[in-house]
């Protein structure tokens, strides 16, 4: 009986928030989102989606994971590309027109809340942690958790399981569009005005530790910047989604201290 009445609460949140989804439109595109307002709160948490699994839409991450977090949230859905299935909030043969968006919303709504870019945190694991390492530094937001990012794109998708977002994205023509996309964040890490504030989460087990994150954080020693990690166990890359958000939420909550610690 305890597990039905818990399983009907947790269906009346869940349609109770995407009951308020709404549409942010620009000439390009119409991004779908989701923002939940915490009373008091001075931090924005935006969260990235993931890339859905075989036979699955594109969908919003953590909706309940994050629910009793003591901030704003903006859940960001990526339904583009291919089958709708995302274009890592980039765009398509280079016109990034989903990314200029994307920091349209989110300026929009520090604009409506009161705060500003150093009021936010991208936040995502997978496709969702690119996305939060990508948009904390190239757009100068406070900081970042991600979980298993690729910070090498060209190398993940271009790929024959990928090939066709990896097209979307960079277009089918051009020599160099695969460095192209491997560079994306490391440029936009090494152009951040400000301090950048890096925690990622990952397993050694699984295959985006040596092919992705163990090259970014030789690209950050080199540069001299800091990171924060989190090492999880478990060998498989789609089980990121159970272990990140505890990271997540233990890294959010230190964030959300030091502003009470500055009031105090």
């Amino acid at each position: 009986m305890k597990k039905y009445i818990k399983r009907l609460i947790i269906k009346c949140y869940m349609f109770s928030v995407l009951f308020h989804e709404k549409v942010f439109q620009t000439a390009k595109c119409n991004l779908r989102y989701l923002l939940v307002k915490k009373k008091k709160s001075k931090k924005l948490l935006v969260i990235f989606s993931g890339y859905p699994g075989e036979g699955q839409q594109a969908r919003y991450n953590y909706i309940l994971k994050f629910s009793r977090l003591r901030c704003h949230r903006l859940y960001i859905l990526d339904n583009f590309g291919p089958h709708n299935k995302g274009a890592w909030y980039l765009g398509e043969n280079m016109d990034f027109y989903i990314e200029d968006a994307v920091v349209q919303l989110i300026d929009n709504t520090l604009k409506e809340l009161g705060l500003t870019r150093q009021d936010v945190i991208t936040c995502g694991s997978s496709k969702g942690g690119y996305a939060a390492l990508y948009f904390e530094n190239k757009h100068h937001y406070y900081a970042s958790i991600s979980g298993a990012p690729q910070p090498l794109l060209g190398d993940y998708l271009d790929r024959d399981v990928h090939r066709n977002i990896f097209e979307y994205i960079a277009g089918k023509e051009g020599e160099t569009r695969h460095e192209d996309l491997n560079n994306l964040i490391y440029k936009a890490i090494k152009q951040k005005r400000g301090q950048n504030r890096i925690f990622v989460h990952v397993s050694k087990n699984e295959h985006t530790y040596e092919g992705h994150v163990l090259p970014l954080l030789n690209f950050l020693e080199q540069n001299n910047i800091e990171v924060r990690m989190d090492y999880g166990e478990y060998k498989k890359h789609d089980q990121v989604g159970f272990y990140f958000p505890p990271f997540a939420l233990r890294i959010m909550e230190e964030i959300l201290n030091e502003d009470i610690d500055v009031v105090r």
